[in-house]
């Protein structure tokens, strides 16, 4: 722990007389801790206030923090539970919770649910990609609530469903607990595990975190949306709150004070219409600062004024004593680039730009942006660099949202909305996980611009940084991969080899060693992932996972061959996820070659060809409606509208074709399903799901499931899970192959291929399984005004995109001689 003696005298605290057996024991556990991470973290990663920056207490280097803010992890905000808005939307978390109390489910229930947001929000797997893009820090917004024991947190919610009476009961018992020494001090407590959890994933990445108690007991101020607030401004009005806050950080410090990745704490964020003003908040700040200095905790300390943490009147350094190791904030939101400059006539009000440099330089102090974001990517662009120029931290505001288009989010959260209510519950849980969010590639691209590279601004010490990164192209996995085609590896080396087709191969593997590739996986699923390899002796091993260090998808064994050019392929099958990612081959056990690797989708069980009938939980057959109305699940027999013909696509993905010659769309969910479409795009496309035996799901293009909707009403394709609606049987009504249709236009359709669908700034048209190789395509609308135009005189060619073509759907057509196929393609900006 050398670098506690490294802090100035007056800085390094002892126990206090009197300090109690169980604050102690706080000061024990903390200490074996950092004992314990001693050989992870060393004394290099420790932060401290010097002047107007924010150093290296060992080096004296300055550090800027860049950091992430988790919000809507531990504690949920009305704004981003529905962003496009409701009626009668909840605007704070517990209204939240009374919506799905009102919707018949039990406190329990309830409880159970925002375990499982908990569990699923933010993982190790999100840390790892925040890492990943540069960042160096996270701020960890915490509910107070999450530190009560179960049983106190009953208690609190009790207050939601009688916000009165419920509320004074809460008050009092408060204060009991309080003066029976009987809050937070059970190591296990939720809070603690949420922090412990973090702090884990962070050593892995040579990270930070920022602590900021974001909804304080009592709520402090009026806006109930940002702190979970029953009654306004409790937290000024009844000093039992102020006592439970002091309580809180007292038992933090003493479990966390010897903890180098916390850069500071933030005591209170965001007072807002405080009664009293900066005086009342600063009665509270001193002794919360009291407290944590008198436990011997060195860490810096944020201080947040009124006005959402902006206005320090009545809260400059020199009132505080001790005021060393103290930090200011600011929080930058749609401030007019114009106005930056201008000074505001008050200069305790330090959100500009002008008044902010002028606070810090004049009271020599570190300043330090709490949060900034949700504004448009130009704004985004030029506020992080007027930041950078004054070497000024910040953190992004926020990583990850629910919304219906990309936002100012780092990732967008798709499906169902939290308001959406009990039956929506499932499916936001799955959609909240790191491996279905979106990410908004413009928004990362204005906010990571000029950050360092990864893994290399943090704390110092920690485990082996991820690779450095891949650039280049995404690659298909329509042919084989050259193991030689890396975007990044470790340890490897290439030669000649005399394989079937020539080229290099990889060889002189050795444990440790890794690979790096950019692939374009279309859809998640279950995939046969072969490999060519040659092994005199055998007994080496790989593993395919997500480059950096992330899921493990599989390992595969690799056995004698015969010689270093004789090769074979051996191949295993993993699930993958969708979309544009990087792929690492991580050597476990050297002693081998590799000349290429491939990725196959495996075959999904799906009766291709076949005319079958579907059956509903309600024993009833699916309807086409003959492309006449919505599809039913309503029929007691099979006629010609409740027979379709299954039409295999070149992904592994199914289309569903009608008696009247139409495909079934799910209308992307937004609709009922219709059988009227004279092609397959993206929205005709369903993944088959088998469930055993002769059941099945239906998953469409928005990843949702069809929905029998128990024969009630029009089917949807909208529900995030499968349930007893979701699951269909399914029987044969005749044996048919599609090679039979007398037209040969299935055949002809199942073989044209575009990806990536959706497509960002180009996509591939592989006419590579068609008898013709030449033609026109063109590009329209759908009110059918031509985009885009081009010949295609290649077997795979390559279409960009110009920038300033709209995100929507547009249909693809190429025509040679007499024929003519057209798809449907999404565009997304």
């Amino acid at each position: 722990m050398k670098y506690i003696s490294n802090l100035p005298n007056e800085k390094r605290g002892s126990i206090p007389e009197g300090i109690g057996l169980r604050k102690l024991g706080f000061l024990i556990i903390a200490i074996l801790m950092i004992i314990t991470q001693s050989s992870v973290f060393g004394q290099s990663c420790w932060l401290e206030a010097s002047g107007t920056q924010i150093v290296n207490a060992e080096t004296n280097q300055p550090v800027i923090l860049r950091a992430v803010g988790l919000g809507n992890w531990a504690l949920q905000e009305g704004y981003m539970l529905n962003p496009q808005g409701c009626t009668g939307c909840p605007g704070t978390q517990w209204q939240m919770k009374l919506q799905y109390l009102n919707e018949g489910q039990s406190m329990a229930q309830v409880e159970a649910f925002y375990q499982s947001w908990r569990d699923n929000f933010i993982t190790k797997a999100d840390i790892d990609y925040i890492a990943s893009l540069g960042f160096n820090s996270v701020r960890l917004p915490m509910h107070y609530e999450l530190f009560l024991s179960s049983a106190q947190r009953a208690v609190r919610n009790n207050v939601i469903t009688d916000l009165n009476f419920g509320h004074d009961t809460y008050k009092n018992s408060l204060q009991s607990w309080h003066d029976n020494d009987q809050l937070f001090n059970d190591p296990n407590l939720e809070g603690y595990r949420v922090i412990d959890n973090l702090l884990s994933w962070c050593a892995d990445n040579g990270m930070y975190v920022i602590l900021d108690l974001h909804a304080a007991p009592g709520g402090q101020g009026s806006d109930k949306n940002i702190a979970d607030v029953f009654h306004d401004n409790n937290l000024w009005q009844f000093p039992v709150f102020q006592d439970v806050t002091n309580r809180l950080w007292d038992r933090i410090s003493a479990r966390y004070i010897n903890e180098p990745r916390i850069a500071f704490y933030d005591l209170i964020n965001e007072p807002n219409n405080v009664p009293g003003g900066g005086q009342a908040i600063h009665a509270l700040l001193q002794r919360l600062i009291t407290t944590i200095r008198d436990n011997g905790d060195n860490h810096m300390i944020m201080v947040e004024g009124n006005g959402w943490g902006n206005n320090y009147d009545y809260l400059e350094p020199f009132t505080f004593s001790p005021n060393w190791g103290l930090v200011y904030n600011a929080h930058r939101y749609w401030i007019d680039p114009a106005d930056d400059w201008v000074s505001d006539s008050n200069p305790n009000q330090i959100n500009r730009m002008a008044n902010l440099v002028a606070f810090r330089n004049n009271h020599q102090v570190p300043v330090w942006i709490g949060e900034t974001g949700e504004n448009t990517n130009e704004w985004l662009s030029q506020n992080i660099d007027k930041l950078d120029q004054e070497g000024i931290g910040w953190c992004h505001w926020t990583y990850k949202r629910h919304d219906v288009g990309a936002n100012a989010a780092l990732m967008r959260i798709g499906g169902s909305y939290p308001t959406d209510g009990a039956s929506a519950m499932a499916g936001v849980l799955e959609s909240i996980k790191f491996q279905n969010c979106i990410p908004n590639t413009n928004t990362i691209a204005a906010v990571t611009q000029d950050l360092p590279a990864p893994w290399t601004s943090g704390c110092t010490g920690g485990s082996t940084p991820p690779p450095g990164g891949c650039t280049g192209s995404f690659q298909s996995i329509s042919a084989a991969i050259q193991a030689e085609a890396y975007c990044d590896m470790s340890g490897i080396q290439t030669e000649t080899t005399s394989d079937t087709g020539g080229g290099q191969n990889v060889g002189w593997t050795d444990a440790g060693d890794w690979l790096g590739y950019r692939v374009d996986i279309p859809t998640s699923g279950d995939y046969t992932v072969e490999y060519r390899v040659a092994s005199q002796n055998g007994g080496g091993s790989l593993q395919l996972e997500e480059l950096g260090g992330g899921a493990s998808y599989g390992t595969k064994a690799v056995s004698a061959t015969g010689g270093w050019q004789t090769w074979q392929t051996i191949s295993h099958t993993v699930t993958l996820p969708a979309g544009q990612q990087e792929l690492g081959l991580s050597i476990l056990v050297g002693g081998f070659n590799l000349n290429w690797f491939k990725i196959t989708p495996v075959a999904n069980g799906a009766p291709t060809g076949q005319t079958i009938w579907l059956r509903g939980s309600n024993n009833q057959y699916v309807s086409s409606e003959n492309g006449q109305n919505p599809m039913m699940c309503n029929r007691g027999s099979v006629g010609g509208w409740e027979q379709f013909t299954v039409v295999g696509l070149p992904d592994g993905k199914v289309a569903l074709r009608g008696t009247n010659n139409l495909y079934v769309s799910s209308m992307n969910g937004a609709a009922a399903m219709l059988c009227d479409r004279p092609s397959v795009g993206g929205w005709e496309a369903f993944e088959w799901v088998s469930l055993g035996g002769n059941a099945v799901a239906l998953k469409g293009f928005n990843g949702q499931y069809v929905s029998s909707e128990n024969g009630a009403s029009g089917m949807m394709c909208n529900r995030a899970t499968i349930g007893g609606w979701e699951t269909f049987t399914w029987g044969s009504v005749s044996g048919s192959r599609m090679a039979e249709e007398s037209n040969g236009l299935e055949a002809l359709e199942e073989s044209f291929l575009i990806y990536p669908n959706p497509a960002v700034d180009l996509f591939k048209i592989d006419l590579r399984n068609l008898d013709f190789h030449q033609g026109v395509m063109k590009v329209t609308d759908l009110s059918g005004k031509v985009i885009l135009t081009e010949e295609l005189v290649k077997e795979v060619t390559e279409i960009g995109l110009s920038p300033g073509m709209k995100a929507g759907v547009y249909v693809i057509t190429v025509e040679s001689g007499d024929q003519k196929i057209s798809r449907r393609m999404l565009i997304e900006r």
